[in-house]
């Protein structure tokens, strides 16, 4: 039976938020080195904008979850991991694709835990616009009883890397059928300046103008029009390194 145990860390290697080619990444560190790094020279690993979040896919329940740890090209995945708990232990169950090679690491859930929490609270790496956009993504979603009389949820906030001084929310609206079922009416959006006061404050004042009354009237939210799409001006988030689209 094995005993050792390995000792996990979380790195981000940060990025120009000036440059739109950069993003920052997040890398898995086994025993202090850069087991991505090393075993899969070229791979990358995720975005921490959306890795280093409460209950991201670092995080380790009862329930286990499979992660695409890291990728080739953003695309095709270089390493899989199916994540579970044994008692007071966290073991990584290693895949290769096409079950080439496998292999486990196992942790101190304690450390782990500290770890994982460690990281997600250490925001080093985020830029200010990038912090508001986390701030007020998290506050709308906290208080989604105003969304839910208005038929609206939150799609997603975000900052575009390259552009320091405002932030894109997206909403995703509905309507009631008389069946029951909520049919989707699609997307609406706006985008909001920002500067460098604290991004809670600017995140809790951003949230008070959105959630005063119907979304769809705030001023600058816009839609889907039959001469453009909303993206067309909205733009999207990049999607950065693996998805993690197993574990969601």
């Amino acid at each position: 039976m094995r005993t050792h145990l390995n000792v996990f860390g979380i790195d981000v290697i940060p990025s120009d938020p000036r440059d739109r080619h950069d993003n920052p990444e997040v890398r898995p560190l086994i025993d202090g080195s850069d087991f991505i790094e090393h075993d899969y020279y070229g791979a990358v690993c995720g975005d921490p904008l959306r890795w280093l979040l409460p209950d991201g896919p670092f995080s380790v329940g009862e329930v286990p979850h499979e992660v695409e740890i890291a990728a080739w090209c953003c695309c095709r995945s270089a390493l899989d991991v199916v994540m579970r708990r044994e008692g007071d232990t966290v073991v990584w169950a290693c895949k290769e694709p096409e079950d080439i090679s496998s292999y486990e690491y196992r942790f101190d859930a304690g450390q782990y835990d500290a770890e994982v929490a460690r990281a997600t609270r250490d925001r080093g790496w985020e830029w200010p616009s990038a912090a508001v956009a986390r701030e007020l993504q998290g506050i709308l979603r906290a208080h989604s009883t105003w969304l839910d009389t208005w038929t609206c949820e939150v799609d997603q906030a975000w900052a575009t890397p390259g552009v320091l001084d405002e932030i894109r929310l997206a909403l995703r609206t509905y309507a009631l059928q008389p069946d029951g079922a909520w049919r989707s009416l699609g997307r609406i959006g706006l985008v909001r300046p920002v500067t460098d006061e604290d991004p809670l404050l600017q995140a809790e004042r951003l949230a008070r103008e959105i959630t005063a009354d119907d979304p769809r009237t705030v001023d600058g939210m816009r839609g889907d029009t039959p001469d453009a799409a909303l993206t067309d001006w909205l733009g999207s988030p990049r999607e950065f390194g693996p998805s993690s689209h197993k574990w969601r």
